[in-house]
C-alpha cells in the first residue's frame, strides 16, 4: 500500500509535531532550498519553495492543520480497508523506515525523565569526559549553607528572649510571623542543598555541537545554537578591579542571563559557540543528517514516545512539600517550647521615662579659614540635585564607559572634578555637584586613565582618590566597556583609597 503523502511529509515532521518543531523546520528547509541560494537551478528551487511554503501556511494554521489531518485519516482508512492482513508487517517497517529525524528545539526537563544513555551523557559532560564542548559552573551552595546556618541561630534568639520576660499579644504575633519565615527559607535553602549533594548534575552551562545546555541538580533547559538572536556581555568592574561578566543571550527572542568569571570564560564561551555556530551551518548546507544525528545529545530523549514528564514534575512537588512539611513542624515545635518557657516568664517591669531628657548639641570642627561658600565657582547657586556645574566644558563625551559617584553614606555636599591623566598632564573632564546622601553617574566617557578629586563643601577638605583604567575592547559581537563605581564616605576609607589634596592639584 503506497503511503499518503502529506504537508508532513514536505517538511519532514512526525504528524504529532509541535508548532516549534514544524516552525524549525520550516526554516531548515528553506535556508537549504531558497532560489537565492540555489541561482544554478532557481527553476526548481522555486517549485520546492512554493511546496514548502503551503505546507507550512497549512501546518502554521489550527483550523487549517485540523482539516488537514481529517483528510489523511480519511485518505488512510480508505486504504485500510482495500489492504489485506498480509500486507500490514510490510506497511510497519515502511512507516519505521521513513521517520524523519526531527530538527531540534528549544525546550526544558526533568533530569529523571531522560532515557539512561541521555542520563549518561550529560552526566560526562559534568565530569568534564568529553572534548566537544564547553563548561562552566554557574551555581553553587556555599551562599545556601551561610543563609541556613544564620537562619538557624534563630531559634537559639527565641529561647532566650522567652526567658527573659513574658510576651504581649502583639510580641507572640511578630515571633511566629518571624518563624514561619525562618521555616519557609530554612527549608528552600535545605532543599537545594541536598538536590545539589544527591544529584550527579549541579549548576551547569554547556555548549555542546548542537545545544547550549543549563543545567540544575534536577532539570535541563536547552537551545539549539543557532536560535541565538542577540548576545550581549558587561565586564563588570569596582574601582578598577574586576569582578565579573554579565552575559546576556536571546534564543528567538528570550533572554537568558548568566555571570562568569574570569573573564577568560566569556572568551571561551563566544569562541565556542563560533566554531559549532560555523559546523551547524555548514552541516545544514550539505545537507549532512549524520553529523546532526550523531551530535543530538537529547536525539533519544525527543524521539522517545509516551514521555510523561508530568509524573517527574509531581514527585518534586512532593519531595518540596516534605522539606517545607518538616520544616514548618521542626520550628513551631521549638517555637511552642519557647511560648511554654515564656508563660512561666516574669511580667516586664514598667519602665519610667523622662519627658524633658537633657539635650547634647553636636560640634562639628571646621577649620576656622573656611566658609562654606554660598554659590558655585560659575557665580550661581549651587544644584539643588546632583547634576553637572554649568560653566564647564565636557570633555571625553566619545566613548561607552560610565563612572558612578556613591554619596549616599555621607552628610555632606560634595563638589567633584573626574579628571584625566595623560602622563603629567592632567585636567578635568567632568565637573559635578552631588547632595548629601545621593549618587550620580557620567556616562560616554572615552577609555583613559583617571582619578576623582573632591572638596567636602562643609569641612573644605580636598581628597583624591587613586587613579584608575576606563577600558573599551572590541569583540566579533561588539565592544565591552567599563562600569565604574567608588563610594564617599564621612572619613577616608571607602572602597577606594584616597589621599589628601592641594589646593592647586584641585
Amino acid at each position: 500500500m503506497s503511503r499518503i503523502h502529506t504537508h508532513y511529509d514536505n517538511l519532514k515532521v512526525a504528524r504529532n509535531a509541535p508548532i516549534e518543531v514544524i516552525r524549525a523546520a520550516y526554516k531548515s528547509l528553506s535556508h537549504k532550498h531558497h532560489p537565492d541560494r540555489n541561482l544554478d537551478n532557481q527553476t526548481e528551487s522555486t517549485r520546492i519553495m512554493s511546496i514548502i511554503n503551503n505546507s507550512y501556511e497549512v501546518l502554521s494554521n489550527a483550523e487549517k492543520r485540523k482539516q488537514h489531518d481529517i483528510w489523511i485519516k480519511e485518505q488512510e482508512s480508505e486504504q485500510v480497508a482495500s489492504t489485506s492482513k498480509s500486507e500490514q508487517p510490510q506497511r510497519q517497517s515502511n512507516k519505521e523506515h521513513s521517520r524523519e529525524f526531527p530538527p531540534p528545539v528549544s525546550g526544558t526537563c526533568f533530569y529523571s525523565d531522560l532515557p539512561k544513555n541521555v542520563q549518561e551523557l550529560i552526566v560526562s559532560r559534568v565530569l568534564q569526559q568529553r572534548k566537544d564542548q564547553f563548561a562552566t559552573k554557574i551555581g553553587g551552595v556555599k551562599w545556601n549553607y551561610f543563609w541556613l546556618i544564620l537562619l538557624f541561630g534563630w531559634f537559639p534568639y527565641l529561647l532566650s528572649e522567652a526567658d527573659s520576660y513574658r510576651w504581649v499579644t502583639e510580641t507572640k504575633y511578630w515571633y511566629i510571623g518571624v518563624t514561619f519565615g525562618v521555616a519557609t527559607l530554612i527549608a528552600r535553602n535545605f532543599s537545594w542543598i541536598y538536590s545539589w549533594h544527591t544529584s550527579p548534575l549541579g549548576a551547569w552551562l554547556f555548549v555542546t555541537p548542537l545545544y547550549v545546555i543549563k543545567t540544575t541538580p534536577d532539570r535541563l533547559w536547552f537551545w539549539p545554537i543557532w536560535s541565538i538572536s542577540d548576545m550581549d556581555a558587561t565586564h563588570q568592574y569596582t574601582n578598577g578591579i574586576y569582578q565579573g561578566t554579565s552575559v546576556s543571550i536571546s534564543f528567538d527572542g528570550k533572554k537568558q542571563n548568566f555571570t562568569f568569571s574570569p573573564q577568560s570564560t566569556y572568551l571561551s564561551l563566544v569562541s565556542t559557540l563560533k566554531r559549532f555556530d560555523e559546523k551547524v551551518r555548514l552541516a545544514i548546507k550539505q545537507d549532512d543528517i549524520d553529523y546532526l544525528v550523531k551530535n543530538d545529545d537529547l536525539l533519544e530523549y525527543r524521539l522517545k514516545e509516551n514521555a510523561n514528564p508530568s509524573n517527574t514534575a509531581n514527585s518534586a512537588i512532593q519531595k518540596s512539600i516534605i522539606y517545607y512539611f518538616l520544616s514548618f513542624v521542626i520550628s513551631f515545635a521549638i517555637y511552642s517550647v519557647a511560648n511554654s518557657v515564656n508563660e512561666k516568664s516574669p511580667d516586664r517591669r514598667p519602665v519610667s521615662y523622662n519627658v524633658n531628657p537633657p539635650e547634647y548639641r553636636q560640634t562639628q570642627s571646621i577649620s576656622p579659614s573656611y566658609i562654606r561658600p554660598d554659590s558655585a565657582p560659575n557665580g550661581e547657586s549651587w544644584p539643588r540635585v546632583a547634576g553637572y556645574v554649568k560653566g564647564f566644558k565636557k570633555l571625553h563625551t566619545n566613548g561607552l564607559s560610565s563612572v558612578t559617584i556613591d554619596n549616599s553614606r555621607n552628610n555632606s555636599d560634595v563638589f567633584i572634578k573626574l579628571v584625566s591623566i595623560n602622563g603629567l598632564e592632567s585636567y578635568p573632564v567632568r565637573v559635578f555637584f552631588i547632595p548629601a546622601f545621593s549618587q550620580f553617574t557620567i556616562n560616554k566617557i572615552r577609555a583613559g586613565l583617571y582619578d576623582i578629586r573632591y572638596r567636602d563643601l562643609d569641612s573644605g577638605s580636598l581628597s583624591k582618590s587613586e587613579s584608575f583604567t576606563l577600558q573599551e575592547t572590541k569583540t566579533y559581537d561588539g565592544i565591552e566597556y567599563s562600569n565604574f563605581t567608588m563610594t564617599l564616605y564621612k572619613t577616608q576609607n571607602g572602597n577606594m583609597q584616597t589621599y589628601g589634596l592641594s589646593e592647586n592639584e584641585f
